[in-house]
């Protein structure tokens, strides 16, 4: 089979609208009420020297992805054990953010219809574009990435008349505690979950494109979730936006033009599922690419039929109810998605940057 290779353009698009995912409707962490927009402008500037890491890592492994990479550095057998741990942690995330769109679609827009349905009919549509390729992925990416800029923006500028701000008064009121606490919750839901990404760097094009897609992707979308934050929080109001599970839906449904353009959530939600589409194919691609290397099969394609529906299925039966997910993702995540997006990342640096000025040295000796 030739080699996949999606452009960075494509990448940045894939990557943007996979951070923005789920948290462009279930909001990101907020304790800290009126400042949460502050909690994530600092969470922004966290994500930026772990981009530099992966970044980094990409440049001591060109065209390898993250399996490629425990391989080659912790050896068949302890690379195989990390691999597997990745493995699980696509998989996971795919399923929490399929669930994210079952609670969606049960709680607001179909709530007549079983949950298992829509969530299979995303499922078996991540399944075929994975299938088809993540070239396929990535041009699908970038046309859905400008509809969800347009329909956010369009949402930010019909929304201005209903802007209180006094909302944002007193600043800081509970002090920088519950700041730097949504901080780290920002940090690793959303932007710490670009992890996922090193199981594809195999498909970007040359050695200095990771800095490129991963440094742009987390701007760009840290700027639109920052627009989506202060917009919820200026409409709502800090009490209101804490009571709810989808406040971006909510926010949006109050944008009344001269009673003559209203209700048009149901247009704006639709960026939530095209986000969330690309961020479970990236997870399934991932999660397939990784089960491919470690029973070293020729393809991913022979599995990703099979992890697409072990996938769908778990996010049946992996929370009771909409408040057990929600729980998780603000309180549990962050605790439990440290060590795969910071702690083994940075072993994996650590002892890669030890072997490459190892290798570099043996080189540079003198020969007998």
């Amino acid at each position: 089979m030739s080699k996949e290779i999606v452009p960075a353009g494509q990448s940045i698009s894939i990557a943007i609208l996979f951070i923005i995912g789920s948290s462009l409707f279930m909001g990101v962490s907020g304790q800290s009420g009126n400042s949460s927009w502050i909690g994530l402008i600092f969470a922004i500037v966290l994500a930026v020297p772990l981009m530099l890491l992966y970044a980094r890592l990409h440049a001591l492994f060109p065209g390898k992805d993250l399996y490629d990479m425990l391989h080659a550095v912790f050896g068949p057998i302890l690379g195989r054990l990390f691999s597997c741990l990745y493995i699980w942690y696509t998989l996971h995330l795919g399923s929490l953010v399929l669930r994210n769109f079952g609670e969606f679609s049960k709680t607001v827009a179909l709530t007549a219809t079983p949950m298992f349905a829509p969530m299979l009919i995303i499922g078996l549509l991540c399944i075929w574009v994975v299938n088809a390729g993540l070239e396929v992925l990535g041009r699908s990416a970038k046309f859905l990435l400008l509809f969800t800029i347009m329909a956010t923006a369009l949402a930010q500028l019909l929304s201005i008349p209903k802007y209180e701000f006094h909302y944002l008064k007193p600043l800081l009121e509970s002090g920088w505690g519950p700041v730097f606490t949504d901080a780290i919750g920002s940090f690793t839901f959303p932007f710490g979950e670009i992890v996922v990404f090193l199981g594809a760097f195999s498909v970007l094009p040359k050695k200095g494109s990771a800095f490129r897609v991963l440094l742009s992707s987390l701007l760009i979308a840290g700027i639109i979730m920052i627009f989506v934050t202060l917009r919820n929080l200026l409409v709502l109001g800090p009490e209101i936006l804490s009571s709810l599970y989808f406040p971006s839906y909510v926010a949006v449904s109050r944008i009344n033009v001269g009673d003559f353009l209203t209700r048009i959530e149901g247009s704006s939600s639709i960026t939530f599922v095209t986000a969330l589409f690309i961020k479970t194919s990236l997870c399934l691609y991932v999660t397939s690419n990784g089960v491919a290397k470690v029973f070293n099969l020729k393809s991913y394609r022979s599995v990703v039929m099979q992890m697409g529906l072990i996938m769908v299925y778990m996010s049946v039966f992996i929370y009771k109810d909409i408040l057990q997910m929600q729980y998780f993702a603000y309180h549990i995540y962050k605790i439990y998605a440290l060590p795969f997006q910071v702690a083994i990342p940075l072993l994996l640096w650590i002892v890669a940057e030890f072997m490459s000025r190892k290798a570099s040295r043996k080189q540079t000796a003198p020969q007998p």
